[in-house]
C-alpha cells in the first residue's frame, strides 16, 4: 500500500500531488459450495469512519495489522498510540508482515539511499553504480522495488532480491518503480519521449506499456494488488487534466473526479478498494481525499462526522481491512496532522456488525443500533427472528478492522413497544450469481429482491414482522466465515435485539404456494386475532403448518414504522 510523496519527484503529477467470500471445498450443512461472484457488481453504500489523530507527522502506508508508517524527520511505526523509531533512517514507505521496512535515508552528503530495515538493522541497497536510490515498496517475499539515479538526469527502476539489485530498464528513457505485489508484478512509470511518460507493468523480465485513458497522453502507476489490478493517473499536458485510473484485465478505467480537473489513485487493496485525492470545484484547487469502490467515488470528508474538526486532504494508503491513512488539517491546532481512519462496524456491507453470541444454533445480536449492516454466517438461506432485550451489554461484535460506534446506541423512547423488523434496507452484492434473493414471511414468498432494493415489510404487508427468511442464495456460504452475508436491517426501535440461524437448502415457495417453514410474522402492538381470520385477510391459502406457526396482531403500523 503505497505512500508516494517523495516517489513522485520524477513523475508527471508532481505539481498536483503535494504535501467475504471464503468458500469451503466441502459441503456446508449438507450443501455443495458453488462458484461465487467474487466482487460486488452493485455499490451498496460507503462506510462511515472514526478518525484517530496521529499528530504532526506524515503517513505513508498502513499494514494489514494496522501499523502505520510515519515520518517527521525520523521514520517510525505507529501502533496502538505509540511510535517506535526506525533508527538510522529518514523516511519509511512500506512494511510487510515480517516487519521488513523499506524507504530512504539521507547520508551525510545529503544523498538519498535506499534501505531495508529488519531486526533493528539497516541494510543499504546501493546505487547499482549510480549516485543515489530510494526504495518504494516490498512484498511478502522480501522483493523490493524503487529507482536509482545513474546521474541527476538519468534514472531507472530497480528490483532488489536475494541481495542483488536488478535494472528493470525502461520503455524509452528514465523511470521508476512504485509498487510490487506478491506475484512479483511491478508497476511504475517510464519516459517514452521528451515530456511524455507512461505507466508500465514489469513481469518475468518483460516490461509493457499500460497506456492511458482515451484523450490523455501521459500516465503513471502507483500500486498493484495481488489480483494484478494497478492504479495511478492519466494526464493530458495540454488540457492540464489528470484523472485517477485503474488498469485491470486489459481494460483501462476512468475512476472519475470529485468535481475538479485532477484526481490521482495511489493505492489499491486486495478487495479492489482504491484511495487517493483530487480537487473539487470552487475551492481554489485544494486536495480532498477520496475512496473508490464498486464503480463509485466518494469524498472522504463526507464519510466522517460533520463536527469532527478535520479537513482530510489526502488518503495515502488502505489495507485489506479497509483502514485508511493520510494527512489533513486538524482545526484544534490549525496544522497538518497524520490520521488513521477506522471503518465503523455496521456502516457498510464491507464492515458489518458481527454476532455477540452463538447458542443452540442461533447467532445473537444484542442491543444493537438500528439501520446497520449485520453479518451472520449462512449457507443457502437464513432466518432472522426478534430476540429478547437485554439490560446491559451487547452492541454487536467488531468486524475485521472496524470499530463499534457506541454513540449511535440510542435509548428507546418506548421501551414497552415490541421490537419488529420493519425493513431490509440492503441485501449484499457480489454474493449471489444472479443477485436475486427470495424473502419469505410466514412461509410465503413476498417477493424476489436485488441488492439496493428496500424490502419494506410495512408497505408490502401492512405490518412489521418478528421473523423472516432470506433464501435463494446460489453459492453456499461457509458458516465459519464471519463476513459471509451482510444484510442491512431496520427495526421500529432505535435499539433492538435479534437472532439468526443458517437454514438448509430447500425449494423456495412461490407466492401462490405454501411451505411448511417455521417462519412467523407479527404486527406492532394490539390484540391477537384468530389465526384463520387473519390468514384469510392476507390471502394465504389454508395450510396447517402455517396455521400453527403464525401470529398476527390487529393494529396496522404503517404510520409508526414509516421512514
Amino acid at each position: 500500500m503505497k505512500r508516494f510523496a517523495k516517489m513522485l519527484e520524477q513523475a508527471p503529477l508532481k505539481g498536483f500531488v503535494q504535501s467475504c467470500l471464503s468458500l469451503t471445498a466441502f459441503t456446508v450443512l449438507g450443501f455443495t459450495a458453488v462458484e461465487p461472484v467474487n466482487a460486488a457488481s452493485l455499490h451498496t453504500g460507503f462506510a462511515s469512519y472514526a478518525i484517530t489523530d496521529l499528530g504532526q507527522t506524515n503517513t505513508y502506508s498502513v499494514t494489514n495489522s494496522g501499523q502505520v508508517l510515519v515520518s517527521n524527520g525520523v521514520a517510525g511505526v505507529w501502533e496502538n498510540s505509540q511510535i517506535t523509531e526506525i533508527k538510522d533512517t529518514t523516511w519509511a514507505y512500506q512494511m510487510n508482515s515480517s516487519g521488513q521496512v523499506v524507504g530512504r535515508y539521507l547520508s551525510e552528503n545529503w544523498t538519498d539511499n535506499a534501505y531495508l530495515w529488519e531486526n533493528g538493522q539497516r541494510t543499504d541497497l546501493g546505487y547499482f553504480g549510480g549516485i543515489s536510490s530510494l526504495a518504494s515498496d516490498i512484498n511478502e517475499a522480501g522483493q523490493i522495488v524503487g529507482k536509482f539515479n545513474i546521474t541527476k538526469e538519468k534514472f531507472n527502476p530497480f528490483l532488489w532480491q536475494n541481495g542483488q539489485m536488478i535494472d528493470l530498464g525502461t520503455l524509452g528513457f528514465n523511470g521508476g518503480a512504485h509498487g510490487i505485489n506478491n506475484q512479483g508484478q511491478v508497476v511504475g512509470y517510464s519516459g517514452l519521449a521528451f515530456g511524455i511518460t507512461h505507466a508500465f507493468q514489469w513481469e518475468n523480465g518483460k516490461m509493457i506499456d499500460l497506456g492511458t485513458l482515451p484523450g490523455y497522453n501521459g500516465s503513471t502507476a502507483y500500486d498493484i494488488n495481488d489480483a494484478g489490478q494497478a492504479v495511478g493517473a492519466s494526464s493530458n499536458n495540454i488540457t492540464k487534466q489528470e484523472r485517477a485510473t485503474l488498469w485491470s484485465n486489459g481494460q483501462v478505467t476512468d475512476l472519475g473526479t470529485l468535481g475538479g480537473n485532477k484526481t490521482a489513485a495511489v493505492d489499491i487493496n486486495n478487495k479492489g478498494q482504491v484511495v487517493g485525492f483530487g480537487n473539487t470545484t470552487g475551492d481554489g484547487g485544494l486536495a480532498h481525499g477520496f475512496i473508490w469502490e464498486d464503480g463509485k467515488m466518494a469524498n472522504i470528508n463526507s464519510l466522517i462526522a460533520a463536527d469532527s474538526g478535520w479537513f482530510l486532504q489526502q488518503i495515502n494508503g488502505i489495507n485489506d481491512s479497509g483502514q485508511l491513512v493520510g494527512q489533513g488539517i486538524n482545526s484544534a491546532t490549525g496544522k497538518q496532522h497524520g490520521f488513521l481512519l477506522n471503518p465503523i462496524c455496521g456502516s457498510s456491507q464491507r464492515n458489518p456488525l458481527l454476532p455477540d453470541n452463538f447458542e443452540d444454533g442461533w447467532h445473537s445480536f444484542s442491543n444493537v443500533a438500528n439501520r446497520l449492516w449485520f453479518d451472520p454466517p449462512t449457507s443457502a438461506g437464513f432466518t432472522f427472528k426478534i430476540g429478547d432485550d437485554v439490560a446491559n451489554g451487547g452492541g454487536g461484535g467488531t468486524g475485521d478492522g472496524c470499530i463499534v460506534d457506541k454513540s449511535s446506541l440510542a435509548v428507546n423512547p418506548n421501551p414497552n413497544e415490541p421490537s419488529l423488523f420493519t425493513k431490509i434496507l440492503g441485501l449484499p452484492s457480489g454474493i449471489d450469481a444472479d443477485e436475486l434473493f427470495s424473502v419469505l414471511v410466514g412461509g410465503r414468498e413476498i417477493g424476489k429482491f436485488k441488492p439496493n432494493e428496500v424490502v419494506d415489510f410495512v408497505a408490502l404487508l401492512g405490518y412489521g414482522v418478528s421473523e423472516f427468511r432470506v433464501a435463494g442464495i446460489d453459492a453456499a456460504i461457509d458458516p465459519k466465515n464471519p463476513l459471509a452475508f451482510p444484510i442491512k436491517l431496520e427495526s421500529n426501535r432505535d435499539k433492538f435485539s435479534f437472532k439468526m440461524r443458517a437454514d438448509s437448502a430447500e425449494a423456495v415457495p412461490e407466492p401462490s404456494e405454501i411451505a411448511g417453514l417455521v417462519t412467523s410474522a407479527a404486527f406492532l402492538a394490539g390484540l391477537v386475532l384468530k389465526r384463520k381470520r387473519k390468514l384469510a385477510a392476507i390471502d394465504l391459502v389454508e395450510d396447517s403448518a402455517i396455521d400453527s406457526a403464525i401470529e398476527i396482531a390487529s393494529t396496522q403500523t404503517k404510520s409508526a414504522c414509516a421512514d
